[in-house]
């Protein structure tokens, strides 16, 4: 009998890290989505958080210009922010043509009060026809009907909880 002559065993080579199998492709791809979505996330939290300032920011310049010498143009500005403020958090559609008594009861609703349509707030919509008055009296430093003691906390309470309440967390 012939005897066979048996070759060696060939082992296979070791497995190739490339190319990658598809499932290694979608956790890749995966992976990357995430982190993307994360970091415009986080970015765009920062600008929040920086228009959040500015606009505390610029509310607390305009207090201070109205404890040092009270103006109807600052009450002006005061109400120009606050109506910023509002678009920014809400549709434009909802509060850029708000006016007078509508105006403060969005303000009263967004702010969880009634301060502003039957208390110190309504100096926002008062004080634009007291200057008429102070321009044919010459005076500036006396607002009718404004308590600074209590439209000042009015005002800081509603921006911080729009800015607050509406941020994106």
């Amino acid at each position: 009998m012939e005897s066979l002559q048996l070759q060696d065993i060939h082992l296979p080579g070791s497995a190739s890290f490339w190319p990658l199998a598809f499932g290694w492709w979608i956790l890749l791809v995966m992976i990357i989505s995430v982190a993307t979505w994360l970091v415009i996330k986080v970015i765009k939290r920062a600008k929040e958080k920086r228009h959040q300032h500015k606009i505390l920011d610029k509310f607390k310049s305009l207090e201070k210009k109205l404890k040092t010498k009270p103006s109807n143009a600052t009450i002006a500005e005061i109400n120009t922010l606050l109506r910023q403020l509002a678009i920014t958090y809400y549709p434009r559609t909802e509060v850029a043509s708000l006016t007078g008594s509508d105006w403060l009861y969005f303000l009263d609703e967004s702010g969880s009060t009634h301060e502003f349509s039957r208390g110190a707030g309504r100096i926002l919509i008062e004080a634009p026809y007291q200057l008429e008055n102070q321009l044919e009296n010459q005076t500036d430093d006396h607002i009718e009907n404004l308590n600074i003691n209590e439209f000042l906390p009015l005002i800081q309470n509603w921006a911080k909880k729009i800015v607050r309440g509406n941020s994106h967390g």
